[in-house]
């Protein structure tokens, strides 16, 4: 592995097996990061740029990152509103971590052509029970 220079303040770890891999931002850290660690993330076929981690206010770690990122993942604690979507030129799917989608502005990414998924019925068990 090799580190690429980002800024002066942060360096992101690349290989040359993650260059030409999608990008996948992750504004915030998804609750179920704290269960799974980096296992909820972990993938071969993208790379995960995960901006809660980086020193840099977002701004300027998207100002960085905004021509590579394909895809977002959004939990509810990170809205992607109007204004993020017109960060990232390139975005064409936004996957939310819950089942709602209240937290995407659906008009602009109807707008752009972005896809949004939700994590559908994949919860709905774990809340039946939790209502017991």
């Amino acid at each position: 592995m090799r580190h690429r220079t980002i800024s002066r303040q942060a360096t992101m770890t690349t290989s040359s097996s993650t260059e030409n891999l999608p990008r996948v931002l992750i504004v915030k850290r998804p609750a179920a990061m704290a269960v799974f660690g980096d296992r909820f993330v972990a993938s071969t076929k993208f790379e995960i740029l995960k901006a809660f981690e980086s020193p840099l206010p977002l701004p300027e770690f998207l100002a960085n990152h905004s021509d590579s990122v394909s895809a977002v993942i959004a939990p509810v604690a990170a809205p992607v509103t109007a204004d993020l979507i017109r960060l990232l030129p390139n975005l064409r799917l936004v996957g939310t971590t819950s089942a709602g989608v209240d937290h995407v502005d659906l008009v602009e990414c109807r707008h752009r052509g972005i896809s949004v998924a939700n994590a559908g019925s994949s919860f709905s068990e774990d809340v039946v029970i939790g209502k017991k």
